[in-house]
C-alpha cells in the first residue's frame, strides 16, 4: 500500500540475516534488477547510502543499525523503463537528454532528489506516481540562460514552476524523440534511446534503513 499523507512510512523491522546491503544508487539498482529479472518476490535490501537513504533522513549507524531495533522496513515504488524495447529498472529517477545546454530533456522521478539535485520536490518514493518534468517536447525548450539559472536552482527545487518546464504526476509516460537521447537511470548512464516508455510500479521493492 502506498504511503498516506501524514502517516509514517514503513514499519519497525530489522534487516534479515544474510540480506544484501546497498551503499549507493547503482548498487541498489543492480540488486533490485537482479530480483526483478529472476522473478523473485521483493526481498528486503538494506540501504546505507544513496538517494533513498538520504530521503530517509541519512540515519546513522550503518549496517549495525539495519539489524537493530531502530531499523525500519518500507516499500518503495520502482520505475519500469522500456528504452527501444529493452526493459530496465530505476529506483529513484530516469533522465533522458542530449545536453544540459540544448535540446529536449526529461526527468521522471519516483523520489524528490537525484544526487545534489532536488528535481521533483513533491515526490515521495512510495506515492504511486511518476513525477515527470520535461522541456522542449510539448513546449518551447529552455534557453541557454534559462538553463543556467535552472541548474543553479536545482539544489533547492526552486526551478519549478516555470512556463518552459512541463510537470506531470502520472502512472505512465512515453515519447518518441526526434533523435536518440542519452539515458541515465539513478544517475548512471546506461546508453541511448529514441523510444522511451516509463511506468510506475507501486510497492515493488523493500528497503531497510
Amino acid at each position: 500500500m502506498t504511503v498516506r499523507r501524514n502517516q509514517p512510512w514503513g514499519s519497525v523491522a530489522a534487516l534479515p540475516d544474510g540480506a544484501p546491503i546497498a551503499s549507493s544508487n547503482a548498487e541498489l539498482r543492480r540488486l533490485i534488477t537482479g530480483q526483478r529479472s529472476g522473478g523473485a518476490p521483493a526481498a528486503p535490501i538494506g540501504v546505507v547510502g544513496g538517494d533513498l537513504w538520504r530521503v530517509a533522513g541519512r540515519p546513522a549507524g550503518a549496517a549495525d543499525r539495519l539489524r537493530s531495533e531502530h531499523a525500519r522496513t518500507a516499500p518503495i515504488d520502482l520505475i519500469k523503463v522500456t528504452a527501444d524495447g529493452e526493459v530496465h529498472w530505476a529506483c529513484v529517477g530516469a533522465v533522458a537528454r542530449s545536453s544540459w545546454w540544448r535540446g529536449p530533456a526529461v526527468a521522471a522521478m519516483s523520489a524528490e532528489s537525484l544526487g545534489v539535485w532536488r528535481l521533483a520536490p513533491a515526490a515521495h518514493p512510495n506515492d504511486g506516481r511518476l513525477h515527470v518534468l520535461s522541456t522542449g517536447l510539448d513546449q518551447p525548450a529552455l534557453s541557454v540562460s534559462q538553463r543556467a539559472l535552472a541548474r543553479r536552482r536545482l539544489r533547492s527545487g526552486a526551478h519549478v514552476p516555470h512556463p518552459a518546464i512541463a510537470v506531470r504526476r502520472t502512472e505512465s509516460w512515453e515519447h518518441r524523440f526526434d533523435r536518440p537521447l542519452g539515458l541515465w537511470l539513478d544517475g548512471e548512464r546506461v546508453g541511448r534511446c529514441r523510444e522511451l516508455a516509463l511506468a510506475i510500479q507501486p510497492d515493488a521493492a523493500l528497503i531497510v534503513f
